[in-house]
């Protein structure tokens, strides 16, 4: 299977300005992502394709200088802070048939997600690989449980997911619930431009990743809890 391994990495941030390049411990935000690539295309049994679609050039020499090849620059057109990432794929995609290179699957590992497991992907993959049609993302086990949450309105509030009068601690709460994290997307090319979107109600595969924390670096507040779990591992 010849997999496109997709990061999408802007040079524009509002939340953390420069976010893709910022330090988290020893190395730039973008390295750890790079570094999974790295491990990722150790393993033969994929053809893997990794790009790094971005429109900084101070990102793209980070990234050649870690080995990869940045000939392809992201159009101002799709680098603002609304622009899709879907839109970017398909551009990057098309870049790719022009060399006559066409992937039968996409990969998406967005840099903000810093601590990832290569095995993780690896069972993903070998889970959805025998299927011609597959979509699979991650997803992390809800901390704050909807019978823990409430809506609030105008005329009061009402639980999230109202708790059973039987319940009498956290411990017999209903284990189904998860978020999803960001951590991976995994997509079949056909589905992708079938449905445009990663996310397919009643198609869409959950892997279940096996962490407490799932970290998506936004806010500066992110990149304190990043380090300290980078600090544990």
């Amino acid at each position: 299977m010849k997999i496109l391994i997709f990061v999408p990495a802007r040079g524009g941030s509002k939340g953390i300005p420069g976010k893709n390049l910022i330090n988290l411990l020893d190395k730039p935000l973008i390295g750890y992502t790079l570094d999974i690539i790295k491990e990722l295309i150790k393993n033969k049994n994929h053809e893997w394709i990794p790009f790094i679609s971005t429109d900084d050039s101070e990102i793209s020499k980070y990234c050649k200088n870690q080995g990869f090849d940045m000939s392809y620059k992201r159009p101002k057109r799709i680098s603002d802070d609304d622009s899709s990432v879907i839109d970017a794929i398909w551009d990057s995609n098309k870049w790719l048939n022009h060399k006559n290179i066409f992937p039968d699957a996409v990969l998406l590992l967005q840099p903000t997600t810093p601590i990832r497991k290569k095995e993780d992907i690896i069972k993903a993959i070998n889970k959805v690989k025998a299927k011609k049609e597959f979509s699979i993302v991650s997803v992390t086990e809800m901390r704050e449980h909807p019978n823990e949450s409430v809506i609030l309105n105008k005329d009061g509030w009402s639980y999230l997911s109202e708790p059973s009068d039987k319940i009498v601690g956290r411990q017999q709460y209903d284990k189904n619930y998860f978020f999803i994290d960001g951590n991976f997307y995994f997509q079949s090319m056909n589905i992708l431009i079938k449905k445009n979107s990663f996310l397919i109600q009643n198609f869409t595969e959950f892997f279940i990743l096996n962490q407490r924390w799932s970290i998506d670096i936004d806010e500066p507040d992110d990149l304190l809890v990043a380090e300290a779990l980078l600090r544990k591992k």
